[in-house]
């Protein structure tokens, strides 16, 4: 943690400055510290240089076994696999757009997209509900303008309108209410800033009647202990050849995985579909609707189901 960060970060629960209590410094960052609220009395850590605004053990923990499991997978400065195209498609942002903008990143993960954001000239404040962003601060611990902070998007540890651009890519699906969600983080997008989100779109009938088997699954494999279903899901890489053959091909239909080609992707990915204890799918018409009267320019961007407003 920087002081740059200590700038940016108010209490959670009254929205009044932090002090930085006992700081253990190794060269410009804050190792262990402990974040005061002189005004309510509230003490939040800083671990292994992180600040910490949540519990323990919350319903998003699984992702942090993901993503300290997963770390590089995704990050193209390491295998320059796709994700920068992605991060357009779902996005529509370019590196002019970004640079030298106060980005507020919602669901870091393991760093995938604040590698970009940051790369381009933005400074990123990245947070997850979860301990991936201990994933996130090992895969971008060189980059002095990338910020971790593990927090609630509900209870996020901010100033409301602190923030140039905000994006969220695959993750206020994953939360208890996608809409919600969405209107929270809203709060914290200055006048005239941009927002972005993707989220699982609900397709056709016939997709839909998939979901309804999926959910069959996952009321099983979301129960499950994270290592248990990591081994699990380690079958995608072989059946992934498997349903390529006509009479075992409609087995996907109950127990659908990724189809990425590359095998860590694509476990990666099938571990991901079913692990998250939420997991919503939205149509176009719904969201629009989210956006209407508090934001203008709303662009329904070509990648399902991305959007982008302007507020």
């Amino acid at each position: 943690m920087r002081n740059k960060l200590l700038e940016l970060l108010v209490c959670p629960e009254d929205k009044k400055p932090l002090e930085i209590v006992n700081p253990e410094y190794v060269s410009e960052d804050i190792r262990t510290g402990t974040l005061s609220c002189a005004s309510c009395g509230r003490r939040f850590p800083v671990v292994n240089f992180i600040p910490r605004f949540v519990e323990e053990t919350n319903y998003a923990e699984i992702f942090g076994f993901q993503w300290k499991t997963f770390r590089t997978v995704q990050i193209d400065s390491v295998t320059s696999q796709g994700s920068l195209e992605t991060f357009m498609k779902k996005t529509a942002f370019s590196e002019d757009f970004l640079r030298g903008k106060l980005v507020l990143d919602v669901g870091v993960g393991a760093g995938r997209y604040a590698d970009i954001a940051s790369r381009w000239g933005a400074e990123v404040v990245g947070i997850d509900l979860s301990t991936a962003v201990e994933a996130a601060r090992l895969n971008l611990q060189d980059r002095p303008n990338v910020h971790l902070v593990q927090a609630d998007l509900f209870r996020l540890p901010f100033r409301e309108e602190s923030f140039d651009v905000i994006y969220s890519i695959g993750v206020l699906h994953h939360t208890p209410n996608t809409e919600a969600a969405f209107r929270e983080i809203s709060r914290f997008l200055k006048k005239g800033g941009t927002i972005a989100i993707w989220l699982y779109e609900r397709w056709t009938h016939s997709r839909r009647r998939s979901l309804t088997a999926l959910a069959k699954v996952r009321n099983m494999t979301t129960r499950l202990p994270a290592h248990v279903l990591y081994y699990m899901t380690s079958s995608a890489i072989v059946l992934y050849y498997l349903y390529k053959i006509p009479f075992i091909r409609s087995v996907q239909r109950y127990l659908p995985i990724s189809k990425n080609r590359n095998w860590r992707w694509r476990w990666l990915d099938t571990f991901d579909l079913y692990h998250p204890k939420y997991q919503w799918f939205h149509t176009y018409p719904e969201v629009y609707r989210w956006f209407r009267g508090n934001f203008s320019d709303i662009q329904l961007l070509d990648e399902p189901l991305s959007m982008r407003a302007t507020k």
